[in-house]
């Protein structure tokens, strides 16, 4: 079993996830969307908190505030993802973790659980699940946060 902490840095992993965003995002530039556009529900992130607290908050915390070896998943985690799609954060997610089980998770509770990570991050829900099969679609708007940020 691997520590929590033998995780690359958070801010070295979403730069190769960006071009695969990319390469995949220019085929459905028509029906881009926002991570602001209530992409997941209320009820999806809720279930996405159960699960986080069974498999991620060992490592990341019960406040997804990380350790000085971990990284958090609120704060500056979303601008990290700036220019990719929420599929290159489920792949990661789907694939690196849980750090002592990788891969262990069904897609259904990855996506719970992005959903959460997206909640916890102060983005809308909204009346449609999120699916793993329309990720790509879905592009972090850190532009759009800030302004957002800025009204409040």
């Amino acid at each position: 079993m691997r520590p929590c902490g033998a995780t690359p840095p958070v801010w070295k992993w979403p730069a190769a996830s960006r071009l695969a965003g990319t390469v995949a995002g220019s085929a459905t530039a028509q029906t881009r969307q926002s991570t602001w556009d209530g992409v997941y529900t209320d009820a999806q992130a809720g279930r996405g908190r159960i699960a986080y607290m069974q498999n991620c908050g060992r490592c990341h915390g019960a406040d997804l505030s990380g350790t000085f070896e971990i990284p958090p998943l609120v704060g500056r985690f979303m601008p990290y993802w700036s220019g990719s799609t929420l599929d290159a954060l489920f792949d990661y997610v789907s694939h690196a973790m849980p750090l002592d089980r990788p891969g262990a998770l069904s897609p259904a509770a990855n996506a719970d659980i992005v959903a959460y990570l997206l909640k916890a991050n102060g983005l809308p829900a909204g009346a449609k699940e999120l699916s793993a099969d329309g990720m790509q679609r879905i592009h972090f708007d850190p532009a759009r946060q800030m302004a957002q940020r800025a009204k409040k």
